[in-house]
């Protein structure tokens, strides 16, 4: 069982794929995507020697995990106003907050039982509300809306995506049969993006529509959505070399988005306000979180 340290970097989906075994798609010619025009915030917790920004609400407040030391356990953060709050799941071995809405609630998963299960959580800054699909060793909460309508993923071998609605979770299949299946974001609109065997997909009550980035090599692993329907996630392209990209999507439009100078740039959270948050990695292990200005439907021409 792998730590959320090391799971939560690429959205946990993206690594949980890898290791399960899942195959890689065929790589694709790679036509030229433009570059989103935003600007970088570095966010790092104080000390830390890796910070990952996974969740970012309206007021442009943060949620995510760091590492006291390269390899520990992953403890979470929250980041408003310019200071940080430092948060543990009670009991837990790490802490791998993802996503925050505008009431301040934090969504995310702990390792327990000395990593050899998952818990999931909804966090208010001051009580903890543990989230376990009923007969699940494993389950990991991702991305939250303003109802606290949660997503994510469950099971051991095979995974399968839910939506936690109105105190019941109900499992998300697309059309066919895939291995792994995991949801990963959803807006106040209750549209949800996540990731079937390394293919993006867009859930809009009860229809599914593809998402892949042009030129994807591998995998395209869509994290988040607001309510503009502007996607936000993660793909992997392997010309002129491999690297991890992220990605912003509007009605099928695609730009890419690279931290300067960064080996991989992993884009997970976007709010109302067009704000990206995500990680970026300078070397092997070492991570910095990021949030962008604004991105908005005028961006996508």
């Amino acid at each position: 069982m792998k730590s959320l340290r090391t799971l939560m970097i690429a959205a946990l989906l993206l690594l949980g794929l890898a290791l399960l075994g899942v195959p890689s798609a065929p790589a694709q010619s790679a036509p030229e995507i433009p570059q989103a025009q935003v600007t970088f915030t570095t966010i790092d917790v104080p000390g830390a020697a890796s910070t990952v920004a996974n969740g970012i609400n309206t007021a442009g407040h943060v949620t995510g995990n760091y590492s006291e030391q390269i390899g520990s356990p992953a403890r979470g953060f929250s980041f408003a106003d310019g200071v940080f709050s430092l948060f543990d799941y009670p009991g837990g071995d790490d802490t791998g907050p993802f996503g925050i809405n505008d009431s301040d609630v934090i969504s995310g998963a702990a390792s327990v039982n000395n990593f050899t299960g998952m818990v999931s959580f909804l966090y208010d800054g001051k009580n903890f509300k543990t989230l376990q699909v009923p007969g699940q060793q494993l389950t990991w909460a991702y991305g939250l809306n303003n109802a606290n309508n949660v997503v994510g993923g469950y099971g051991t071998g095979s995974l399968q995506a839910f939506v936690f609605v109105g105190g019941h979770f109900k499992t998300i299949s697309p059309p066919g049969q895939s291995f792994s299946v995991v949801a990963s974001g959803i807006n106040n609109l209750r549209q949800i993006v996540g990731s079937a065997d390394g293919t993006g997909f867009l859930y809009n009550h009860g229809t599914f529509k593809k998402i892949a980035v042009p030129g994807a090599s591998y995998f395209t692993a869509p994290e988040g959505i607001n309510d503009d329907g502007i996607v936000v996630g993660t793909y992997e392209a392997c010309s002129p070399d491999c690297r991890v990209h992220g990605f912003v999507m509007r009605n099928g439009s695609y730009l890419t988005l690279d931290y300067p100078g960064a080996a991989d740039t992993f884009c997970v959270g976007i709010n109302n306000a067009g704000q990206i948050v995500g990680t970026f990695e300078t070397q092997p292990q070492v991570y910095h979180g990021f949030v962008t200005s604004p991105i908005t439907a005028a961006d996508f021409r």
